[in-house]
């Protein structure tokens, strides 16, 4: 049986191959029988039977010899299925090698068809060898199939249709198509022995078995030239468009297209880099993130550049802490260093995208793991290499200047990305610590100052990994910031003091010393220290900052006795035996001349922070200084405290202080002065006297030279420090009598003296006063010397000037107060008080305080006379009412208070800066007490006051009383007047000075501070009843001042102001209601008045206990937003007082509150209430769900977008502000969820609202402006929730995109010329698609889907056949345009319906409009159906035939441009029909036509034989532009045909004839076009015409009517009577008698021209046009001889030419260049012609006449062109001679003689050596 089986077998392979080699011979037959029996054959070479499978071998060979004719064809698709189908590997062998011969002579479709079986199982191949073949095979189709435009329906289907359905076959196909891209050129062609050595030299991402597979094996595979090779450019271009479109995943292709993007090819990068834009593959998938990074490994250098700018993207690639250090490191290691692999732009191009790529990392590597925080100290570290590599600290020059620069870019972006990952890594102690001084290093030495500003800013990323928690961290961080901050100039190129100042105050507590050390040099730095270094230290020394910068932190202040001993220390110096101190300023240690400016910075914060320690300060304020010093100065309570804890601290550490600003003093007064003597002066006034005061006393001789400082404030510091030493110092006697004695020698003081004039005399006052205090003194034993004090005092106010009588007065005011010396006679008393009152009454401050001071000894309640003195200091105090200096009243208010109650008043007592002792205490501060009835008749008097409409003695009753209560509140006096205080304030609640306000506002707080329970309760009411009244009751008199100077003018310089002008006014007027409306103003500014000042300076904590109607608070809510700031202040204090928890009141409240406001809104008479009611409706839905106010929201926005054109400037303002609100809240919603619920009912009730007429229809453009941008917003943010109103929204979008234009632009427009305005339109049509309104309408478009599209389309058309404005057009047309591009699957139901309209709107008379409708048409046709195209194209090439003018064939070819251009597989389609009509458009006339058609041909037509392939459709289109009655078209298609003549005429050669056909379809064209009249450019149509005839010779040789055609026209077209033209046709006339050579038209031809060949005109005066003809009907005469006749017998011709040219004699010498090079010409016919000698005597006589002619009128021949014409065309005659054209040469002896002659005497005269050499190349064949 198996015999049997083998036999058949046998029989069956000898039959197949008997029957091929029987048709071997017929090339059809062996094909057919192939396709029959191949297969079959084949088939065997897998039997079992070894015999058999011989014998098919054997049959294979015969066939493969066979099938060597390339007209064999091979049944490939067979062989492709028996070789998918077989097990056997023979049969694979066998079929691949089939077909791969048989595959290059299918035809193009075959081959397509191929496809699918090819590559379906491909990745099912388990050969490697017969893998690498398959592909190739698959590489070779490639190239045939065509790739659809990505998007549409047939790119959808490619997947199917080329076999890639197996997701397995596509992966790859698609990874083998990626290392394809990996191939290089020299890789591709490199030999067996080479390939190795390329592939390690510069790696390619390939190994060498992927080489081997991807040239199949062979190294000729891709070598150009070699048999069937293939092209590697052309096949990368193809594979990147298959790998592009349909027929792979994002996932599939993503990996391979990254291999593309890397190219150098610009086509495959652009393809890929789109891809890649467009790719949807998860880049935070952890598999695609690992595939990057192994990819990144293998790749080279610009394909790691495309992973990088990925893994830039990619949040999870920072997890991969091993594979990103890898990365990097290898990547520097590639691009940087001098042993860098990779350099130039490529190495900048890496560098660039490494860096970014670690700037991700370092931005999103703290949101992973901790163990991805370790990686950044490894990144570090090869950032720092790189910034080494580079040259540190200078960077080392590479490259050019350019190179440098970018070099620098990457050098600064690499300090920036080290500071940002440092700032997320864990580094060890040390390793921290010497980043940290490199970076200081680099910062003081880098030479270029850009990059400075990337250090500084990694060293501030840097801060934060600095928070010491150990002494040895804080110790080397301190160590590190003091070199940089101590620096020397020259040891760097710039200061690192702002940065170690930063590290200082952000890495080291508050209480660190060193750090506060480092501040105080940063301040002290002097004028030359730059701005913010100052600043940092300003803020270093700040408790308030630090609570800033450590937020999380107790402020704990340093410790002032050892910031005391560090800073003044003297002792820890090494001595430096090369130094000389001689003249050194300060003996201390931390404070050489350098830092000298830092000494009295330093006194300073200590002083400050022994204060703050001292008070138990822990809380500060922005203005913490200030409020020390005014706790200092009014706080009785804190200066107990302060002097209390001075009493128990380190007196040795005070010493210290107090020691160092006495040194300051003394060493450098130039420098600190203010502030040494302000530290002793401040800390002296709480010191102890027996351990402080008394042991430094000994200086107090040192503050003689301060107090005759020019400062003002330092001398009355110095003598207010040498009044509480002097008294303990034993020559104090000495000093007291020095400073008497140069008073007593200065009667007149000079200028050069009053400072020290002034300082002597207060220190006298202060050393009395003191002494007094101390009790070392008492008033009867100094006696003397205060006498010589009052003296000079009232010398002082007579003659003295300012300055001497403010010292005068302070002095004297010192005495009194101690209770010395006082006037003892009435006179001096009466004298005494009426100066001070003098001085008083000019606002003399010091005048008033010493004044009431007149008032405290005990002298003064005794008098011998009626009025005591204190009644009459009194009454000097009261008549100071009339002053308007607010600070005048507030100092007599203190020094009444001081009058009335002496020691018993906090004023005084608040003066005091020593602690009294002895008789001191007994017989001062012990018996001067209070005057009680004194006290009750003042305040009686005040009280009544503030009731009298007199506004000034109003004002200063107000100031008055407060003080009275301030200073003495502590009396019972006062305290049984709060009540009578409380209504008084009440009272002047409602005054119009808001002074007045204010001191009754805080007069009213002061009452209920100091008052009881019960007064407590009684403010409360009488508060609230203020503010709920609805009338404020105003009593008047004719003086009550109602209004303000001016505000209500009358004329003449007048105004209305009090109520008598108001009764003067009306009475004027006859009408007596004006007083009425009057006082109703009135009333109602006194109302507003009072509820501004009602709240203000704590009223409002009064209220925060009381009962309130509910009902008060939508008023309360509503007057929070009051414009007028003072209402607005108070009512907002009242309202945090009153409403405990805010959030329950408003929610309890929402709807009564929301409802006042609505309604205020809009019935508010009033601005301030629209005004306020718009922005308490904006806080009050502010942060609250929406369906709380959801059934407000409409009428809210009708509200506002009412207001919102209110005729108010600040109402309308208020208005916006909501709606902004409104907007922003509706957008926040949208952000977070635009699905939810709200954002839904939000968006529905909105979004109608403003498309309506009250929104963006509104006539008000404010209202219309809001509503837009609410719109734009909402569309913004809005998701599928914007479905619904998609088609509203864009319908009024586009309309709006014309109306929104500003009206100047369209005055503008209307008045420039047509140039400029489309200029002006490219302008508009760039901002109305860059515009946020076009912005709303591409967002919208993001959500449409089938049902917003059908609700769209008829919409959308309507718009378009509507639209007016050119904006509206544009955008119409860039919707389609989108909608083509975005949603192509949603349009192919309406692009047969826009397509027709695009027919009508691409003729749009606005240019930019008409090339938009252009580009959206174009859009368009990519997803319309073949018919719809053909429709549209068709119409195109009609609107183009039955243009009336230039204008609308303008539009046609914008629309065919925009078609190439957008949609160019669209285009290959209809190719057909585009490409012959671009080819006839790129003739037409006009230019601009012209220009788009032949942008069109030459992006899609491939030269000459392009037009060969369309011969039929061209000649078409030319006989219908020659049947048009329109001369346009007419000769557009003459030009065409002439072009196209031209083209057939290059592509078939010199000699080479056309095909009959195409002759036949191109002569009617031709004949008509020839026989327009002449026109522009009709010369090139002339120029053809032989050409035609040239290759056209079947065509007129089978007809004579055509050859007689041809020449009738030849004879015509010369004969025309155009100047222009003529030149032209003649040429043509020329070239035609030489094309046909079956006419002799010589005679004739030379007839036509002759009249042109002997001009009449002399040479200067023959015109350019005449030159032209002269030099062509010379062309003539040298070439329209018969070419055959010159064959036969050439010495008749050359007689002929030569007769006529000897009647052109003129001809010639105006066309010497045509004459010499035609010469030439006929003399090389003549001479290949030259057979035998010609017979006859006269041929030596031509060769004279033709010798003579060329050597003619030589004088004439001066430009060297044409001598070296002549002597080329003398060449040619002597060769010609010299063959005999002319007869034996032995013969014409004469003729030699005359040659030589003549050359001889050429060479002679010639100049030129180029000319020379012809010349005697002539001369050497004559002699020989």
């Amino acid at each position: 049986m198996a015999s049997s089986n083998e036999g058949a077998e046998l029989k069956l392979v000898s039959s197949i191959r008997y029957k091929f080699a029987s048709v071997s011979g017929d090339e059809k037959k062996l094909s057919d029988a192939l396709h029959a029996q191949l297969v079959p054959l084949l088939e065997k070479a897998g039997s079992q039977h070894k015999a058999v499978r011989d014998a098919a071998f054997q049959a294979f060979i015969s066939v493969n010899n066979f099938a060597k004719p390339v007209g064999v064809v091979l049944p490939v698709a067979g062989l492709v299925n028996q070789y998918k189908r077989t097990s056997s590997p023979m049969v694979k062998q066998l079929d691949l090698s089939l077909i791969k011969q048989g595959i290059l002579r299918l035809d193009q479709p075959q081959r397509r068809e191929l496809l699918p079986i090819v590559l379906r199982k491909i990745s099912k191949e388990t050969s490697p060898a017969s893998a690498a073949g398959f592909f190739n095979i698959f590489l070779r189709l490639l190239l045939d199939i065509n790739i659809p435009g990505r998007g549409g329906n047939e790119d959808l289907a490619l997947r199917e249709r080329t076999g890639l359905s197996d997701p397995a076959d596509a992966r790859y196909v698609s990874q083998w198509l990626g290392k394809l891209f990996l191939l290089r050129q020299d890789l591709a062609l490199a030999t067996e022995e080479e390939l190795d050595k390329k592939l390690v030299a510069l790696p390619s991402g390939l190994f060498r078995e992927d080489v081997a597979f991807l040239r199949n094996n062979n190294p000729h595979a891709w070598r150009p030239g070699s048999p069937n090779s293939l092209s590697l450019p052309e096949c990368k271009t193809k594979a990147v468009s298959f790998l592009a479109s349909g027929a792979f995943t994002d996932d599939e292709r993503y990996i391979p297209t990254i291999c593309a993007a890397g190219s150098t090819d610009s086509r495959i990068t652009a393809i890929a880099d789109d891809v890649l834009k467009r790719s949807t593959v998860d880049l935070e998938n952890k598999e695609v993130v690992k595939s990057l990074y192994d990819a990144h490994k293998r790749f080279p250098a610009p394909h790691r550049i495309q992973i990088l700018k990925l893994l830039t993207k990619s949040v999870v690639a920072c997890s991969f802490n091993f594979e990103v250090v890898e990365a990097v490191k290898q990547d520097f290691d590639l691009a940087s260093g001098d042993d860098a692999s990779v350099q130039g732009l490529e190495a900048l191009r890496l560098n660039k995208a490494l860096l970014a790529f670690l700037g991700w990392i370092a931005r999103n590597s703290s949101a992973s793991t901790d163990a991805g925080r370790d990686m950044g100290p490894a990144l570090v570290l090869i950032l720092k290499d790189y910034v080494l590599r580079q040259g540190w600290p200078e960077p080392t020059p590479r490259g050019s200047q350019s190179q440098i620069q970018d070099e620098q870019r990457l050098r600064a972006n690499a300090y920036e990305t080290i500071g940002i990952l440092a700032r997320g890594s864990h580094f060890e102690h040390k390793a921290k610590d010497s980043l940290l001084k490199w970076l200081f290093d680099s910062l003081v030495s880098d030479p270029t100052p850009d990059i400075v500003v990337y250090v500084e800013s990694a060293l501030s990323s840097m801060m934060g990994l600095f928070k010491p928690t150990t002494s040895a961290e804080n110790r080397d961080l301190e160590i590190l910031l003091l070199e940089y901050m101590t620096l020397p100039e020259h040891q760097g190129r710039r200061t690192a003091r702002h940065v170690a100042a930063r590290f200082a105050n952000n890495c080291l507590p508050y209480s660190n010393i060193q750090a506060r050390w480092i501040d105080i040099l940063a301040l002290g730095g002097g004028s030359s220290e730059r701005r913010d270094v100052f600043e940092e230290g300003q803020r270093g020394l700040d408790p308030w900052w630090a609570t800033k910068l450590h937020p999380d932190d107790k402020v704990v202040l340093p410790d002032w006795t050892r910031l005391a001993q560090m800073l003044f220390d003297i002792n820890h110096e090494e001595p430096d035996e090369n130094r000389m101190d001689v003249d050194r300023k300060s003996k201390y240690t931390l404070f050489p001349d350098s830092c000298l400016q830092a000494f009295p910075i330093a006194i300073r914060f200590v002083k400050q922070i022994l204060f703050l320690a001292a008070s138990n300060e822990d809380k500060f304020e922005v203005d913490w200084e200030s409020q020390l010093e005014r706790t200092l100065q009014n706080s009785m309570e804190t200066r107990d405290s302060i002097r209390k804890y001075f009493a128990t601290a380190d007196k040795k550490s005070l010493l210290t202080i107090l020691n160092a600003a006495f040194d300051g003093l003394r060493d450098h007064p130039d420098i600190g002065t203010e502030e040494c003597v302000s530290c002793l002066a401040d800390i002296l006034s709480f010191a102890p006297s027996e351990s402080i005061i008394s042991p430094l006393s000994t200086r107090t001789a040192e503050l003689l030279p301060v107090i005759k400082s020019n400062n003002q404030k330092v001398r009355q510091l110095a003598s207010q420090v040498f009044g509480i030493l002097a008294p303990w110092n034993g020559q104090s006697a000495t000093l007291v009598s020095q400073l008497r004695n140069f008073i007593e020698s200065c009667q007149e003081p000079s200028a050069s003296q009053s400072a020290e004039y002034q300082g002597s005399l207060t220190c006298l006052g202060n050393y009395f006063s003191r002494s007094a205090y101390y009790g070392k003194i008492k008033p009867q034993d100094v006696s003397d010397h205060v006498q010589f004090l009052y003296e000079s005092f009232t010398s002082a106010l007579q003659r003295g000037s300012t300055d001497i009588k403010a010292a005068a007065l302070d002095s004297i005011a010192q005495l009194w107060t101690a209770n010395i010396h006082f006037p003892q006679k009435d006179s001096d008393l009466t004298e005494t008080i009426d100066t001070l009152a003098k001085l008083a009454t000019s606002g003399n401050e010091k005048a008033i305080s010493a004044l009431g001071r007149l008032a405290i000894p005990s002298l003064a309640d005794q008098s011998s006379s009626e009025t005591d003195p204190i009644t009459k200091v009194m009454d000097k105090l009261f008549e100071l009412s009339e002053i308007r200096r607010t600070e005048v009243h507030f100092a007599t208010g203190e020094a009444i208070a001081c009058a009335v109650s002496r020691w018993d008043s906090e004023a005084v007592q608040l003066t005091l800066d020593v602690d009294p002792s002895g008789s001191g205490r007994t017989d001062i501060i012990d018996a001067l007490r209070k005057r009680p009835s004194r006290i009750e008749a003042t305040v009686d008097k005040l009280i009544n006051d503030c009731k009298t409409t007199k506004p000034s003695l109003l004002k200063a009753s107000g100031i008055w009383l407060f003080c009275v209560i301030q200073y003495c509140s502590n009396l019972p006096e006062i305290q049984s007047r709060l009540r009578e205080c409380q209504v008084a304030f009440m009272r002047l609640l409602t005054a119009r000075d808001e002074l007045v306000q204010e001191t009754a506002s805080r007069g009213l707080a002061l009452v209920y501070e100091k008052g009881d329970q019960s007064l407590k309760g009684d403010l409360v009411k009488d508060l609230v009843a203020s503010f709920t009244g609805s009338k404020t009751q105003l009593k008047v008199d004719e003086d009550t001042e109602l209004f303000d100077a001016g505000a209500l003018p009358t004329g003449e310089g007048k105004s209305i102001t009090s109520y008598k002008d108001i009764i003067s006014l009306a009475n004027e007027v006859g009408d007596q209601s004006l007083i009425y409306k009057f006082m109703a103003l009135a009333t109602n500014a006194a109302t507003w008045t009072a509820r501004s000042a009602f709240g203000r300076f704590g009223l409002s904590n009064i209220l925060s206990d009381a009962e309130l109607d509910p009902k008060i608070y939508p008023k309360l809510y509503r007057y929070r937003f009051d414009p007028n700031s003072n209402v607005r202040r108070s009512m907002d204090d009242i309202w945090k007082a009153v409403v405990k928890d805010q959030t329950v009141v408003i929610d309890t409240h929402f709807d009564a509150i929301m409802n006042d406001l609505l309604k205020s809104i809009l019935d508010g008479r009033e601005w301030r209430v629209r005004e306020a009611s718009c922005a308490a409706i904006a806080e009050l839905i502010y942060g609250q769900p929406f369906p709380k106010y959801e059934k407000y929201y409409t009428d809210i926005w009708k509200m506002t977008l009412r207001v919102l054109d209110d005729q108010k400037g600040s109402v309308r303002q208020a208005a916006l502000k909501l709606c902004m609100g409104l907007s922003k809240t509706l957008v926040t919603r949208l952000q977070e969820n635009n699905s939810s619920a709200s954002a839904k009912a939000m968006i529905a009730q909105v979004v109608p609202f403003l498309l309506s007429d009250k929104g963006i229809e509104n006539p008000a453009q404010e209202v219309k402006a809001m509503s837009i941008i609410t719109i734009l917003d909402v569309v913004k943010n809005g998701g599928d929730a914007l479905k619904p109103f998609i088609t509203t929204i864009i319908t009024h979008s586009l309309g709006l995109l014309s109306t929104v234009e500003p009206e100047a632009v369209n005055y503008y427009y209307q008045r420039v010329s047509e140039e400029d305005r489309e200029s002006l339109d490219k302008m508009r049509t760039n901002a109305t698609t860059r515009s946020p309104m076009f912005e709303c309408i591409v967002n919208c478009l993001r959500f449409v889907d089938e049902g917003v599209m059908k609700e769209l389309a008829p919409q959308l058309l309507t718009t378009i056949k509507s639209a007016i404005g050119m904006q509206t057009k544009v955008g119409c047309a860039e919707v389609l345009s989108t909608l083509a591009l975005r949603h192509s699957i949603l349009l192919p139901p309406y692009n047969a319906m826009f397509l027709k309209s695009m027919e009508t709107q691409i003729l749009d008379r606005n240019h930019e409009a008409n090339k938009a409708y252009a580009r959206s048409s174009a859009y368009l046709l990519r997803s319309a159906t073949l018919e719809t195209r053909e429709r549209f194209t068709g119409r195109l090439v009609d609107l183009y035939f039955s243009a009336e003018d230039d204008t609308r064939r303008q539009k046609v070819s914008d629309a065919v441009l925009a078609v190439a251009k957008v949609s160019p597989d669209a285009f290959t389609d209809l190719e057909t029909r585009l490409l012959p009509f671009a080819y006839l458009g790129k003739h037409d006339t006009d230019e601009y036509v012209s220009e788009e058609f032949e942008a069109v041909w030459s992006q899609h037509a491939g030269g000459s034989h392009t037009v060969k392939r369309f011969i039929d459709e061209i000649t078409q289109l030319a006989t219908r532009g020659l049947n048009t009655s329109r001369w346009a078209l007419q000769h557009g298609a003459a030009l065409t045909i002439a072009s196209t003549i031209t083209a057939l005429s290059s592509a078939a050669g010199t000699d080479g004839q056309l095909p009959d056909a195409d002759l036949r379809k191109i002569w009617p064209v031709l004949d008509k076009s020839l026989s327009l009249k002449t026109f522009a450019g009709k010369e090139q149509l002339i120029a053809a015409y032989p050409l035609f005839v040239l290759h056209g010779k079947s065509l007129w040789r089978k007809d004579t009517s055509i050859a007689t055609q041809t020449k009738k026209i030849a004879v015509r077209e010369a004969k025309r009577n155009n100047d222009e033209y003529r030149p032209h046709a003649f040429r043509a006339l020329a070239r035609f008698a030489r094309a046909r050579d079956d006419l002799d038209m010589y005679a004739e031809a030379i007839g036509i021209v002759s009249e042109y060949l002997d001009p009449d005109a002399e040479a200067h005066k023959v015109t350019e046009a005449e030159r032209r003809t002269i030099d062509a009907a010379l062309e003539v005469v040298l070439s329209a001889y018969n070419r055959p006749k010159m064959r036969e017998a050439p010495i008749a011709i050359l007689d002929a030419v030569a007769t006529a040219a000897e009647k052109a004699k003129q001809a010639i010498a105006l066309a010497r260049d045509t004459w010499f090079a035609g010469a030439g010409e006929i003399m090389a016919e003549a001479a290949a012609a030259a057979s035998s000698f010609p017979e006859g005597s006269t041929a030596d006589i031509v060769a004279t006449r033709w010798f003579r002619l060329l050597v003619a009128d030589e004088d004439g021949v001066v430009l060297e062109t044409q001598r070296a014409g002549r002597a080329k065309a003398l060449d040619a005659f002597v060769k010609a001679w010299k063959m005999g054209v002319f007869g034996p040469v032995g013969g014409q002896g004469l003729l030699r003689e005359e040659l030589a002659r003549k050359l001889l005497a050429m060479r002679q005269a010639e100049r030129s050596v180029d000319v020379q050499k012809l010349l005697d190349q002539v001369g050497q064949q004559v002699i020989v």
